[in-house]
């Protein structure tokens, strides 16, 4: 019955056809998903974060690995990875902004790297929010072992929860996004990011890192695309996948 659940989270959230080439990798053969991780795991370990600060967040999770394979909503749950932490400040490092009056939202945080990377630029807080319980306690055990300049726990909120039902807070945001959801899902957190902005303006960003459902953000009224440093100089992002480079949507009141 799992697999069916599956499958027809799948077929509702990437079509017919794709759900071919998207089975969830726990259900493929052992041997394939062994593969999948000695690939994955050896290239994101190469950027040495790990072995630099004592975290664990290179080796991916799949499927029940990280407790779920379908959201209550009936959405499939992307499996864990992550990306180079070269990747993550090349995006942040393009933010027009000063970080100390912001807050940042990973939604779909996983163990947590790009918490941790986005703690060392000063911002007010940092939130982490993933539907998955092992994913958030992995995070919580990264940031109380990252060294070795400590963070400082009281910054740091992570939840556990479905991105669809976090409502987000009052201050000034950059909400960070690594391809974590389908498209619908993605649709239906930017009508609560508008909703929100409606409420109570002010300024938002989305670092959105492989944004492969883009089109949910280019279709708001509320956001504007914004170069990037690897948009303005390709060569910044040498070395890096493809789906590593991320899109910045910017709001800003009036």
């Amino acid at each position: 019955m799992g697999v069916f659940k599956v499958l027809a989270a799948s077929v509702r959230d990437f079509g017919l056809v794709d759900t071919l080439d998207r089975l969830p990798l726990w259900a493929l053969s052992p041997l394939t998903r062994s593969r999948l991780r000695r690939r994955k795991l050896a290239q994101s370990s190469q950027d040495g974060f790990d072995e630099a600060h004592g975290t664990d967040t290179a080796a991916i999770l799949v499927g029940r690995e990280h407790g779920l394979g379908v959201s209550d909503g009936g959405h499939v749950v992307s499996r864990y990875e992550t990306s180079s932490e070269t990747a993550i400040r090349l995006a942040l490092d393009s933010l027009p902004i000063d970080p100390s009056g912001f807050t940042f939202v990973d939604l779909g945080c996983g163990k947590g790297k790009p918490l941790m990377v986005a703690a060392s630029y000063g911002f007010r807080r940092l939130v982490g929010v993933d539907i998955s319980p092992v994913c958030i306690q992995a995070a919580r055990r990264n940031i109380e072992r990252y060294g070795p300049e400590p963070i400082d726990a009281s910054r740091v909120e992570l939840r556990v929860e479905d991105a669809e039902d976090f409502e987000f807070p009052d201050d000034p945001l950059v909400v960070y996004l690594f391809n974590p959801f389908p498209q619908s899902v993605v649709e239906s957190v930017i009508a609560k990011l508008e909703e929100s902005l409606s409420r109570t303006p002010r300024e938002v960003t989305i670092v959105y890192m492989n944004p492969t459902a883009a089109a949910a953000v280019r279709r708001s009224a509320f956001f504007r695309r914004i170069p990037t440093i690897a948009d303005r100089m390709p060569s910044a992002a040498d070395g890096l996948p493809r789906y590593q480079r991320a899109a910045v949507f910017v709001h800003a009141p009036g």
